[in-house]
């Protein structure tokens, strides 16, 4: 059946009644806020008065506290993500309206972006709310339990901490004049400006540019040798709220409501098909040094090269301090599974199994993890039979040199050259006898060659496969010490092999860890696992594991400040973990969701945080946001005064 065709009068009335409902819906919703903003400067200015009638008339106890807790349901009511409406913002301009503020744009901008898959695309906000401390704790200095005051929602604080290692914001200082004392970032959490330049509440306000007796002293105005920054000769924003407040909130979260946190976000986009039904993964650890003055470290021995005065290198080993965090990683898109947090001189297999058990609960339901690559510090064989038997998970791990496997593996390939070359002849090396055995497919006694060019005027990549080693005494429940091995009844598990007879491109972190874990290597590197797979595709997989270091433990400690806490001590460094893990998922997220939304991106290279960054501060350049109680708008500095109804020239 045809459709009939509109008339050209049915189109432009059609668009007239659209116009005419865009319009009643804007009017509508400018008479609704209009309310709003007036039922809320009415309560304001009540809650004002009573505090200014207390600062010159003074109140009993139980005044003061009744001021605070109407203070705090204005709060409350305030602290409301904002949403982005250009075209709500130009209308108030044209019509001249009032609007609760404005404020530069320029600088990286797409926290927007963040709060908006936080609060309305994943609905995190009844989550982050779960993030506030314990209602009581003990004061150091008296001894006594004290009860906790809120002086903001747990889940604006969240998305505070959120917002900070999102932005990369290193040390609290620069939390302060970065972000608290901005109002392009504090808008969009619902302080006003008048909050961002004086604070949301004035609790010591006149301790400002005061500094501390000692630990937990009075406070006292700073002297010449006083830190610059209690001076108080710095003018400008006071700040909604100051750094310290934030590092007393993070040191103060329990681990578990961290965790759960993580999980939980992982579970949704698990529900949301960010993954594919059978997922390759990676497990890593990574070290976070601090300085001594940090409470709660562990402490490792490591090794550094220093030269001598005679400019010989030399090796010494020094004392380390710092915390290490395990992460299982899916390969392809790099978002993290699941996170543990622990002091630095805690072995690699502490927390494996448990990142391993909650990443595949984490993917329950929608996805299952197929295989895990590891490096040289999880090669347990106790755990790694746990991997295979009881989660049903394949894993790849390099051998290390004083292992029998691993001198059965080479052997056999050197038994393989060896007969193919009084066959063929050995005459150009090892390694082209082997790249001829790839080209001829020839399997010898189980040994199979293969090889893959580099391209780019590279050398070529040569494996060999070696199938059923039984040298694998350390394989199976208990490890090497158990006394399975001494039974009449044992009988080894087959594991299988790829030889690396040449590695063009093997990265730096495989090489680091060869250092760290299996120092005396001096032979090509044998891959094992337990399925009989495609040596190259053995291969591909470990050589996966980089990635993890790359798009983890490097991004989120460059980039989103992994290993930086805005306190010195154990508690504030996991969260600070766990909000830096938090981010990075959240980022990964955007990222894929923006690449499936539109189809040119998709053709494009991702972009790394410090390039999307980069672009984000183009994008911003010259422009202005303004804002009401309930939106946001941006807008190029000229189309701003034109809305505004200044001349422009030009």
């Amino acid at each position: 059946m045809r459709l009939a065709k509109a008339s050209p009068g049915e189109g432009k009335g059609r668009k007239s009644e659209e116009r005419v409902a865009r319009l009643r819906a804007n009017i509508s919703k400018l008479r609704r806020v209009r309310g709003e903003v007036e039922d809320f400067s009415e309560r304001e200015a009540a809650v004002e008065k009573c505090e200014a009638e207390l600062e010159t008339q003074g109140g009993t106890r139980q005044v003061r506290q009744a001021v605070e807790r109407q203070r705090s349901s204005v709060e409350e009511r305030r602290l409301v993500l904002l949403q982005r409406n250009d075209e709500l913002i130009a209308t108030l301009l044209r019509e001249k309206r009032p609007i609760a503020g404005m404020a530069s744009a320029e600088g990286p901008s797409e926290c927007d972006e963040l709060l908006h898959l936080v609060v309305e695309e994943f609905k995190l906000l009844p989550l982050l709310s779960g993030l506030h401390p314990p209602a009581t704790y003990q004061d150091e200095t008296t001894g006594k339990t004290v009860v906790r005051r809120e002086m903001h929602p747990p889940e604006i604080l969240a998305l505070l901490s959120l917002l900070v290692r999102d932005l990369g914001i290193l040390g609290g200082p620069d939390v302060q004049s970065k972000l608290l004392t901005d109002p392009k970032w504090m808008v969009l959490l619902g302080f006003t400006v008048a909050e961002v330049k004086s604070g949301a509440t004035h609790r010591s306000e006149g301790l400002r540019g005061k500094t501390r007796e000692g630990s937990g002293g009075r406070f006292v105005e700073p002297d010449e040798l006083g830190p610059v920054r209690n001076s108080g000769t710095v003018e400008g924003n006071r700040g909604a709220l100051s750094w310290q407040t934030l590092a007393a909130y993070e040191e103060s979260l329990e681990e578990a409501t961290l965790e759960l946190v993580v999980n939980s976000v992982v579970a949704l986009l698990a529900k949301r098909g960010f993954f594919k039904r059978s997922v390759r993964a990676c497990l890593d650890s990574t070290g976070q040094e601090v300085p001594p003055s940090f409470a709660g470290a562990g402490v490792v021995k490591k090794k550094v090269k220093v030269h001598t005065k005679a400019r010989r290198p030399r090796e010494l080993e020094v004392p380390v301090q710092g915390f290490k965090t395990w992460y299982v990683m899916e390969a392809e898109t790099g978002i993290p599974l699941a996170v543990a947090f622990d002091t630095i001189n805690k072995p690699e297999n502490e927390h494996a199994r448990r990142v391993v058990r909650q990443a595949a609960k984490n993917l329950e339901g929608y996805a299952r993890i197929e295989s895990l690559a590891v490096d040289r510090g999880f090669l347990d064989g106790d755990f790694l039979w746990w991997l295979k038997t009881e989660q049903r998970i394949s894993w790849v791990c390099p051998a290390k040199e004083n292992m029998d496997v691993t001198r059965e593996a080479r052997s056999r390939v050197e038994e393989a050259l060896a007969e193919a070359a009084g066959r063929l002849g050995n005459g150009d090396g090892v390694l082209a006898l082997a790249s001829r055995l790839a080209a001829r497919q020839e399997v010898l006694d189980g040994v199979r060659f293969f090889e893959r060019e580099g391209g780019n005027g590279k050398p070529s990549l040569v494996v060999a496969q070696v199938d059923s080693l039984t040298c694998t005494d350390f394989y199976g429940p208990g490890g090497s010490d158990s006394s399975r091995v001494h039974s009449k009844k044992f009988s080894p598990t087959e594991l299988h092999a790829t030889v690396v007879l040449r590695w063009p491109d093997r990265g730096a972190e495989d090489l680091a860890d060869q250092a760290l874990n299996d120092p005396e290597a001096k032979g090509p590197v044998v891959l094992l696992s337990p399925n009989p797979d495609h040596g190259l595709v053995r291969y591909d997989h470990y050589d996966e594991r980089s990635l993890i270091e790359n798009r983890v433990n490097r991004e989120a400690k460059q980039n989103l400040c992994l290993g930086r806490s805005l306190a010195r001590n154990a508690q504030a460094m996991c969260t600070a973990v766990y909000f830096s893990t938090v981010a990075l998922i959240l980022r990964r997220a955007l990222s894929i969701i923006q690449e499936q939304a539109d189809a040119q991106e998709r053709r494009r290279e991702p972009l790394g945080l410090k390039r999307y960054r980069r672009n984000a501060e183009v994008r911003t350049r010259m422009k202005v946001i303004v804002f009401t109680h309930e939106h946001y708008g941006l807008f190029f500095y000229d189309d701003f005064l034109r809305l505004a109804g200044v001349p422009v020239f030009g």
